[in-house]
């Protein structure tokens, strides 16, 4: 394969796509290297008749790198994996990608099925997709394609902790996060402004998203939270252009280092400011102030994605389904 792989000019995974007929490769390519390994007299090794989805047994989990420093959410979403797959008498494969890397196992048809763990690109979907595998998306839907997921109720979650704020008595409410960072602090950031529509300006979207504007930062932050950047997040706070009473932050692990940041500089919470969280990850429960926050069922949404993913393979052409876990509000120390 290396010698066609040299005289074609593209990876020897590629001539072993193009010469068990498997998609992932172009036409083109395909032809070529078929018009080469008849020229040099090429035979492929005789291999075992392809399997099915009932022999194969394996589920893969897909993960961008970046997720795997957020082992306290999503290490809880795989741990309901592996444990429903193992009831069903499947093994669980878990791969990490940072750019549009296809897993080997998924491109040789080695799996029966794969769950994509996080958000993901509609483009490196659509390749995925090319291979055939029974997809299920966890923590994540496509804007493009109709696809079975499994998300937490993240509007809802989030409208309801403006809403307890309200009745808390706070009145200059605000956002800590990046909407565009995931899917789902986006639903979290429209959650808070539709609270906010409701409770300040019913029926005029503009003025809500105005006050809202007044109190929040809604920059790229997750970059500084794995980094850990204090003093960026600390000038993020600073930039708020008016002064909040309460921030909801997108996820605990933002509002856990933001509370570190604030009260190094002598910014009293809940005193000065309320900051709330969204996850409910252990840590939230264990720093000083413990960390007001909305309960995702974690382990539940990774047992959840195992059955719907077995569902798909017990029944290809069935409507895609979208399932939504409900969220709890967990009142600590913060707020």
């Amino acid at each position: 394969m290396q010698d066609i792989a040299r005289q074609v000019g593209v990876s020897v995974n590629a001539v072993s796509l193009a010469l068990k007929d498997r998609p992932g490769v172009s036409d083109d390519t395909r032809q070529r290297v078929r018009e080469i390994a008849q020229k040099i007299g090429y035979k492929a090794k005789k291999t075992p008749p392809p399997e099915t989805p009932q022999t194969r047994k394996s589920i893969c989990v897909l993960l961008r790198h970046r997720f795997f420093r957020d082992f306290r959410f999503y290490g809880r979403i795989l741990l309901g994996i592996e444990e429903t797959a193992k009831q069903a008498g499947y093994d669980v494969q878990i791969s990490s990608f940072g750019g549009e890397e296809v897993p080997a196992s998924v491109q040789e048809g080695r799996v029966s099925g794969l769950i994509v763990l996080g958000t993901i690109d509609d483009k490196f979907l659509a390749r995925l997709r090319e291979y055939g595998v029974p997809l299920v998306l966890a923590d994540h839907q496509s804007s493009v394609y109709a696809l079975d997921c499994v998300v937490s109720d993240n509007f809802f979650g989030a409208y309801g902790m403006a809403m307890h704020l309200f009745r808390k008595g706070y009145t200059r409410i605000g956002f800590f996060g990046d909407p565009n960072y995931t899917p789902s602090t986006r639903d979290r950031y429209f959650g808070v402004l539709k609270a906010i529509q409701d409770h300040v300006s019913p029926g005029d979207m503009n003025a809500a998203l105005a006050y809202l504007t007044r109190f929040s930062t809604r920059g790229m932050i997750e970059k500084y939270v794995v980094e850990q950047n204090v003093a960026r997040i600390f000038e993020l706070y600073e930039d708020i252009p008016e002064t909040p009473e309460a921030l909801i932050c997108s996820n605990d692990e933002l509002a856990i280092l933001l509370m570190q940041v604030l009260q190094k500089h002598d910014i009293a919470v809940p005193g000065d400011v309320a900051v709330a969280g969204f996850d409910d990850i252990e840590t939230g429960s264990m720093v000083t102030p413990t960390l007001t926050t909305v309960h995702v069922r974690k382990k539940l949404m990774g047992q959840r994605a195992v059955e719907c993913l077995l569902r798909r393979l017990d029944d290809p052409d069935a409507p895609p389904e979208k399932h939504i876990m409900s969220v709890t509000l967990v009142e600590r120390e913060s707020v």
